[in-house]
Parts: C-alpha cells; structure tokens; sequence
C-alpha cells in the first residue's frame, strides 16, 4: 500500500495534493451513483466468487453503456454508517461498492497504479 501511495503521490499534481486526496476519497470520488453489493454473512464462501463475478459483469455493462466505474474500499469501509442511510439488513455483509458515472476530464482520471508482473501472480502447471 505504501508504494502505492508513493506512484500516486507522484503522479498528482501539487493543486490535486493540496486539494486534499482525502477530502475526494471520503466523499467517494464524487460519483453520482454507488451500487452497494451484499452477500448473506451465513453463505457458503463460494458464493463470494458468485459475487466477484457478477460485479465484473456489472463493471462491464456499464462500460457498454458509456459509463465509467471503479469499486473501491472507500466505498464499504464504514458499513455502519451505510446502514444508516440504506435498508441493509445486519444479516447481510456490504461487499462491494462500486461507483458508476460518466467519467470526468480530469488528469487524475488517467492514475494507473502499478500492477505486478503475470509472472507473480500466475502458475501454469503442465
């Protein structure tokens, strides 16, 4: 996480830093629309892999219809505070959440943080 920081740190401009990359992140990046995605808490755990992939089948109708999206932390990191806005039952874990909007033209919008090579994250045995 830390390296992550570092990249987007540099990436940033002095405005965007001193604007407050914080103030974005807690009024979650500004986006029109948040779907909340939750899971029954008593579920078996392969239903979390149902889960992941219907919310990239949600990540990718939405970039059929022209629509920007980004799941982010930030966005389920307070479940309490959801459930005081939403009727989400206690009985129910929030996820994932996922921002949908129409992209703005901003520089931050071209952040592209670093990923690890394939090698690292993938083995193929014959």
């Amino acid at each position: 996480m830390a390296k992550l920081n570092l990249s987007r740190t540099a990436f940033l401009t002095k405005d965007e830093l001193d604007s407050g990359w914080t103030k974005v992140q807690q009024n979650l990046y500004y986006a029109p629309a948040v779907f909340y995605l939750t899971i029954p808490k008593n579920c078996s755990n392969w239903s979390i892999y149902d889960l992941g992939s219907f919310s990239q089948t949600l990540l990718l109708a939405a970039t059929d219809m022209g629509l920007g999206s980004m799941v982010a932390y930030e966005f389920v990191k307070y479940p309490d505070e959801i459930r005081q806005v939403l009727p989400i039952p206690e009985k129910e874990a929030i996820a994932v959440g996922i921002a949908v909007g129409y992209e703005a033209k901003n520089h931050i919008n071209n952040f592209k943080s670093e990923r690890l090579s394939l090698d690292k994250v993938l083995q193929i045995f014959d």
